[in-house]
């Protein structure tokens, strides 16, 4: 039996159902053993190494699994690298596996060989290796798979030659699992401490809080602190934590509302420090102490300094507060938070009427209004996602996925790859301009018959360009003129139409209504919502 033949049993032995694949002559000994192969893993072609990756970041999000993408040598791992970056942003068990030429043209100037190309994949990884003998193979991507799976989980990678993959294998090792660490006894209760102390207590929800299922923990702790829970902002958003039923529930976080300064304690709960957009636009709320709750030791401090810090497994953190604190009554406090989140939403919802212009804002309103809490999300429309993540309710659990990276293109791959672990229909929201950096994505969702509805918000421009540009004050600005924006001229119902995807388009509230209620059984879809340009933030 060759090594490769080994290679495809190991990852079955890891509980890898599926691999997303766009292979080339290097993976020609991996092809030949699925051809003699009946089993698992079944491999999932798509035509473009960005779709395996994005694929493989979307089914293990939403599944829990090892998501393995198999990308062709130096040039294939290129084309992945801006989704491994998604995948490296949301701590997502991603491993890439790459079949690079054999061991004796890799040290020449061959086609499609570099030298340096675990360099080039490493800073979006937590592990990176080349396989150095063929009777290792085995222990190495073993070695792989379990490095995703160690907390704070990373996306890691492993090259393999392709004479190496021919030769005679080495023994599997026993599966392995990464252990999540328990929280110091002192830290919880020094955080206990700061929290029975805080007369005005926030709490933000990180992604680690749907990661690990425990949005009942959370909520149990908020229950006992009287405090306000707060969703992470739109630009660290990757997976949705807290019920918009939940009375603590008060909406997205956002760093620079005014109650928020009033605050004596705000508590990052499974979260990574917010992402940096600019240095002149906090983060956090400037002066407010910060007790910082995560699973990855390098994330307290990494931009604030905090008052306290716990370390260790999401779940058990937040078990151990609600246990720990002494839980005073601050009724008041979130009864004013709570009032100030409706207020908003009532200005929202003013800025936005329902017979006002068609507008991305008001597409996404009508699009909250419709699915209601339950739809399986997968978010990725840059300028649309704000106005829809401000209407939007979740009532289901872990139901929604987004990313804070901005590789453009993500959601088309990822929301496919959502839909085959979960095995339901997903609702992908994307922009004109993540769909001209996915089409690929259209050909394996229909290929597989996956059941995604691709809803694209077309407004035929850059808007995130356009506000970009609208802010700086310059000369773009003054004139009114916007270079390199333009995007518009793709029917994009017809592209879709191409590839086999049943595609309608529609261009105001009513049709979109119309068109949400129309979801076929099974099978992709793609609902194009023609909008004005006018950008609501």
């Amino acid at each position: 039996m060759t090594a490769a033949a080994r290679l495809l049993e190991t990852l079955a032995q890891w509980g890898v159902e599926r691999v997303f694949c766009c292979p080339g002559t290097s993976e020609t000994p991996v092809l030949d053993a699925l051809a003699a192969s009946r089993g698992r893993p079944e491999f999932v072609l798509t035509t473009h190494e960005a779709i395996s990756v994005s694929m493989a970041d979307g089914y293990a999000r939403a599944s829990g699994r090892i998501g393995v993408a198999y990308l062709h040598t130096n040039v294939g791992v290129a084309n992945g690298l801006a989704h491994l970056y998604a995948a490296q942003v949301a701590r997502s068990s991603v491993a890439i596996l790459a079949g690079v030429k054999g061991t004796a043209t890799l040290p020449h100037r061959a086609l499609t060989t570099s030298p340096r190309l675990l360099e080039t994949a490493a800073p979006y990884v937590g592990h990176a290796w080349q396989n150095l003998r063929a009777e290792d193979l085995l222990d190495d991507v073993a070695r792989t798979l379990w490095r995703t799976t160690v907390v704070p989980e990373q996306p890691a990678i492993l090259t393999i030659p392709q004479d190496h993959l021919t030769a005679e294998p080495g023994v599997a090792p026993l599966v392995r699992w990464g252990a999540r660490q328990g929280p110091a006894a002192e830290a919880v209760r020094h955080a206990s401490a700061l929290l029975d102390a805080a007369r005005r207590p926030v709490v933000v929800a990180g992604s680690d809080v749907a990661r690990r299922r425990a949005e009942e923990d959370l909520a149990r702790l908020a229950e006992r602190l009287g405090a306000p829970v707060f969703v992470e902002s739109r630009r660290d958003l990757e997976r949705w934590a807290f019920r918009t039923d939940h009375p603590h529930y008060a909406g997205l976080f956002e760093p620079r509302a005014p109650l928020l300064a009033e605050s004596d304690l705000l508590v990052l709960a499974g979260m990574p420090t917010p992402l940096e957009f600019s240095s002149e636009v906090a983060a956090l709320p400037s002066g407010v102490p910060i007790l910082h709750l995560s699973e990855d030791a390098a994330e307290p401090g990494r931009r604030y300094v905090p008052a306290g810090a716990v370390v260790g497994d999401t779940a058990a953190v937040l078990r151990g507060l609600a246990e720990g604190v002494r839980a005073p009554s601050r009724s008041d406090w979130l009864a004013r938070v709570r009032k100030d989140s409706e207020d908003r939403r009532a200005c929202w919802e003013a800025e936005v009427p329902w017979d006002g212009e068609f507008s991305a804002a008001l597409a996404m309103r009508t699009v909250a209004d419709a699915i209601g809490g339950e739809r399986l999300l997968v978010l990725d429309a840059v300028t649309s996602t704000l106005p829809l993540l401000r209407f939007l309710r979740r009532t289901r659990a872990d139901s929604l996925f987004a990313t804070a990276s901005g590789s453009l293109g993500w959601g088309m791959g990822a929301a496919a790859g959502v839909a085959m672990a979960r095995r339901e229909r997903v609702l992908a929201v994307v922009g004109d301009g993540v769909v001209q950096f996915g089409v690929p994505a259209f050909w394996t969702a229909a290929r597989y018959h996956l059941p995604v509805t691709y809803l694209v918000v077309n407004n035929g421009k850059y808007q995130a360009v356009i506000a970009g540009l609208a802010k700086s004050g310059g000369a773009a600005a003054e004139r009114g003129e916007y270079p390199l924006t333009d995007i518009s001229g793709v029917d994009i119902s017809a592209l879709a139409r191409s590839f086999g995807i049943n595609a309608t388009t529609v261009g105001d509230a009513a049709g979109l209504r119309t068109a949400l209620a129309e979801e076929p059984d099974d099978g992709p879809r793609l609902i194009e919502v023609r909008v004005t340009d006018r950008l609501w933030q």
